[in-house]
């Protein structure tokens, strides 16, 4: 057997080992690489080719584009009915041109402030349900949009709707009236 002298030498050499390898233990290394700064590639260089003489150019017409106000599909319509077949809450948005008869300076936006409708699950499914707007008369115009999103955070959209561009809104004839279905 050892002696107590030497029992304490053992125990303390047992202590500061397993405090040493626990420490070691513990200890974790990263190494990041990064590339760089002149690895990286030097951005494509794109040929800039000369314009055409005048003496070639002379026989080409002449090409002006000019900005035209979009028209509107159908002057005496001022009606938006508007029917939600959705099992959500939506909310209907209108983004409208300005009134293109009206020239405004050239540093106007081209669209009025948005504006919006919000419904019930099926609400108007039937029929639809007119909608106005606050300020005058609802008119649309080709290239007005209008966009659905349901309101009860499942992420599911609707549109965009392109006035005289998509499918609908649809114009009825028979009482001069748009029509936007919201279908699931």
């Amino acid at each position: 057997m050892a002696s107590k002298s030497g029992i304490i030498p053992m125990v303390l050499a047992a202590v500061v080992g397993g405090s040493g390898a626990l420490l070691v233990t513990q200890l974790y290394f990263s190494i990041w690489i990064e590339p760089s700064v002149t690895a990286e590639k030097a951005p494509p260089v794109l040929e800039v080719k000369t314009p055409v003489a005048d003496a070639t150019a002379q026989d080409r017409p002449e090409v002006t584009a000019q900005k035209t106000p979009p028209l509107s599909i159908d002057p005496r319509t001022d009606v938006l009915r508007i029917s939600n077949q959705t099992q959500f809450p939506i909310r209907v948005v209108l983004r409208s041109h300005l009134n293109p008869n009206h020239p405004s300076p050239p540093e106007t936006p081209h669209f009025k402030e948005p504006v919006h409708w919000d419904f019930a699950p099926q609400e108007g499914s039937i029929g639809g349900l007119k909608v106005s707007v606050p300020s005058g008369s609802l008119q649309l115009y080709q290239g007005d949009v209008l966009m659905a999103f349901a309101l009860d955070g499942s992420q599911k959209y609707w549109g965009p709707y392109v006035v005289g561009d998509t499918p609908q809104p649809t114009l009825k004839q028979t009482d001069a009236e748009w029509h936007l279905v919201i279908s699931p």
